[in-house]
């Protein structure tokens, strides 16, 4: 392994390959907790209905009990449509970060 020019430098990118993971992290955890958005949205049919269903004909049953209430749909959309932004919001001060040049002391 090279020994590093700059420690500050080295430094400032293990901090960014941090925050890559910490960020990888939390997308995680987001797509976990909208899965179980998604799945409650079937929580209205029974095992029974459920039974030899393909994903499709789920998803109709599903449409049939939200045609008169949309909210619980709606609010699932919004929620990851927000955590979506927020996530975007922070990979893209990352990549910024990671693409801004670092400042040379002057000697």
């Amino acid at each position: 392994m090279k020994t590093p020019q700059n420690p500050e430098h080295i430094e400032k990118i293990r901090q960014e390959v941090m925050r890559f993971r910490e960020l990888l992290d939390i997308m995680r955890q987001m797509l976990e907790r909208h899965e179980r958005a998604y799945a409650r949205l079937f929580a209205g049919i029974s095992d029974e209905e459920k039974q030899g269903k393909q994903e499709k004909a789920l998803q109709t049953l599903v449409a049939y009990q939200l045609d008169a209430n949309l909210t619980p749909l709606s609010d699932a959309a919004l929620h990851a449509r927000f955590d979506a932004r927020e996530l975007e919001k922070a990979f893209e001060e990352l990549h910024d970060t990671i693409l801004t040049p670092p400042i040379m002391d002057e000697d």
